[in-house]
């Protein structure tokens, strides 16, 4: 098996660490390539969340599809659908750190929009209009929420082994 030693949640988490960063990559890359800003391109802008989204729903497809096809060929008969205390605790654990995450993601995006807005001369991202940084702030947060779940759930999977 590819993911030798390890049950179907940790290796969920596995494509999933592997998808956050595929996906952030495309999306950084769609970046580099807008022409505007969203008030004056939204439309590029809304293509861009768009395609990273039908492109995010394709990588999970395929990525999924491989996985139960790689279970069922090596005969790997463990019942998915069977969680135990440990799967929940590294779960839980997993979870709160990545919610921690999210509000220092959210509360950073703020401090800048407002510091953009108040300070004069304010020398971060100057040339990113306030909505912008929002937006792109808020799916990199996600991406990075994502990431770090994923992330803890592997390493108390294998703090654990």
């Amino acid at each position: 098996m590819i993911f030798k030693n390890s049950n179907f949640s940790e290796q969920t988490a596995w494509i999933s660490v592997i998808f956050t960063l595929v996906i952030a990559w495309y999306y950084a890359n769609g970046i580099t390539q807008l022409e505007g800003t969203f008030a004056s391109h939204a439309e590029q802008i809304v293509a861009l969340w768009a395609s990273t989204i039908i492109a995010s729903i394709i990588f999970v497809i395929i990525a999924f599809t491989i996985l139960a096809v790689i279970r069922k060929v090596n005969g790997d008969g463990e019942d998915i659908s069977l969680i135990d205390e440990r799967d929940e605790l590294i779960e839980a654990r997993a979870t709160r750190w990545a919610y921690y995450n999210l509000s220092t993601c959210i509360i950073i995006l703020f401090v800048h929009i407002f510091c953009q807005g108040v300070i004069t001369n304010y020398p971060f991202f100057t040339n990113v209009p306030p909505i912008d940084f929002l937006i792109h702030g808020l799916m990199f947060s996600g991406l990075l929420v994502e990431f770090v779940l994923r992330a803890t759930q592997i390493y108390r999977y294998r703090k654990a082994a």
